[in-house]
């Protein structure tokens, strides 16, 4: 069972006022009325669409043990309960107060991950490499921002939990400070500075500027740096005479510490080589996709950070699984042909690696090539001219058919028109579940489908309608 968070431990860490002392002992924290909350502390948090003091009645019928808000209470909601009921200026303040009290009551090291591309699946490798050796505690999902990395510092337990791997996320200037402020990592890594937010920031220097603040706020942290990519490689410049440990990792340069590459592929594998803390090897991943090897040399680099020894790590190598919507590869029902669902999210970078990948792949007699393509949100001022180049990337492959969907859909088309040959295209401003009917009937057994595009666009929503129940919809 969870180490208890104290009665005391509320109050020390947020500064609370007690409007009632009643149980003493709280069994984790929640903040959604719709999960289990027996023994638990109640965050009530107040978001743009929802407001969880709203929702006290329904919290305290599913077991809560404490009531944690910032707003006036009606007395009857308590009132002759066990229930302890603390008041706090702010809920989100007072939840990543107590998030960076727990962690400091802990002997866990912390480990945070930003990144344009490659956050979770950094983190899920890193998760596979250590578990081996460690007891490891992770973000849940994408628990990358503002409350969810207090959450995620919250679920570990002190007592027990040895590594706690922390996905950091942002779209705007000063977040990373504010997390590294909650969670104090004890190992920070940037994955990759592309084109992700460059909407809310305005340029891709700016969002680098962003990303660096993980390792300007964490100057003594165990500092890993990609040295593959333009930005990465500026961090590291301006910090390798000023940190006392450094760990970098690259395919193409020399004398790092963690050096991969793809020597082979297939729809359902890679094959890697290279080096690990000075020791040489090779190892079969059951991943798709080159770009996986920038994640991969990342989660080796934390590996080894934490303290893993390189032979462990390459062994534990070859555990490394995709999950869902990162290279999952599926099968049309009723057809056979082949999906690579990739559409976790997307960016201009991530897009571009996935066509390259199709391309390197050989097709069985008689197939052909399709994508399924969505939106590349939050590109802001530089949507339309982004979209116009993914269109002129794809024209360019030997992608055969492709559905583009999304308001930029007339960019992309303009940008594919330019470059076309003999291919066929289909937009839609959006989702449209007879297009999506229309292309599954184009398809044969040895077709390959790729999907692709933001978070937001759920294109999961096809592979509903084509009845791709493995997906986990």
């Amino acid at each position: 069972m969870h180490t208890p968070i104290c009665f005391d431990d509320v109050v020390q860490a947020t500064g609370a006022d007690v409007l009632n002392k009643g149980c003493q002992l709280f069994y984790g924290v929640g903040t959604d009325t719709r999960l289990d909350l027996t023994n638990k502390l109640f965050l009530a948090l107040a978001g743009e669409t929802y407001d969880a003091h709203d929702f006290l009645k329904e919290a305290l019928k599913k077991g809560v043990k404490g009531l944690l808000v910032h707003r006036d209470v009606p007395e009857e909601i308590w009132k002759g309960t066990d229930i302890s009921v603390f008041r706090v200026p702010d809920t989100l303040k007072a939840l990543q107060d107590l998030g960076h009290f727990w962690r400091k009551k802990s002997k866990a090291l912390v480990v945070g991950i930003t990144g344009s591309n490659g956050k979770t699946s950094t983190k899920e490798f890193a998760r596979t490499l250590l578990s081996s050796d460690f007891q490891v505690k992770a973000s849940p999902k994408s628990f990358n921002n503002h409350w969810g990395v207090p959450l995620t510092l919250l679920d570990l337990d002190p007592q027990e939990d040895e590594v706690v791997l922390v996905e950091m996320g942002m779209n705007h200037s000063g977040e990373l400070q504010l997390l590294s402020e909650v969670a104090e990592p004890n190992v920070v890594v940037v994955t990759t500075v592309g084109h992700s937010h460059v909407g809310h920031l305005g340029s891709l220097e700016k969002v680098a500027q962003a990303k660096e603040e993980i390792y300007l706020s964490n100057k003594n942290a165990i500092a890993i740096f990609n040295l593959d990519n333009e930005y990465c490689q500026k961090m590291y410049e301006r910090s390798k005479n000023q940190r006392e440990k450094i760990i970098t990792f690259s395919t193409y340069t020399s004398g790092v510490d963690v050096s991969l590459r793809v020597q082979s592929m297939g729809l359902d594998f890679i094959e890697i080589v290279g080096h690990i803390g000075g020791v040489e090897g090779q190892q079969k991943l059951d991943l798709f996709g080159r770009q996986n090897i920038v994640n991969v040399m990342a989660a080796s680099a934390i590996a080894l950070a934490v303290g893993l020894p390189p032979e462990k790590i390459w062994k534990n190598l070859g555990h490394l699984k995709s999950f869902w919507g990162r290279g999952q590869k599926l099968e049309v029902p009723e057809v056979g042909a082949t999906i690579i669902f990739d559409a976790y999210n997307a960016n201009p970078e991530s897009m571009a690696a996935l066509i390259r990948n199709i391309y390197e792949l050989p097709l069985r007699a008689g197939g052909k090539k399709v994508a399924i393509l969505g939106e590349m949100l939050e590109l802001g001022e530089h949507s339309a001219r982004l979209h116009e180049k993914l269109g002129q990337i794809v024209a360019q492959s030997d992608i055969e058919t492709v559905w583009f969907m999304g308001p930029h859909a007339s960019d992309f088309k303009r940008g594919f028109d330019q470059e076309r040959q003999s291919k066929n295209i289909i937009i839609s401003d959006g989702y449209n579940e007879s297009l999506a009917l229309e292309v599954k009937n184009m398809l044969n057994k040895s077709d390959v489908v790729v999907v692709k595009g933001s978070r937001g666009m759920q294109l999961e929503r096809v592979l509903k309608a084509w009845n791709c129940e493995q997906v986990g919809l």
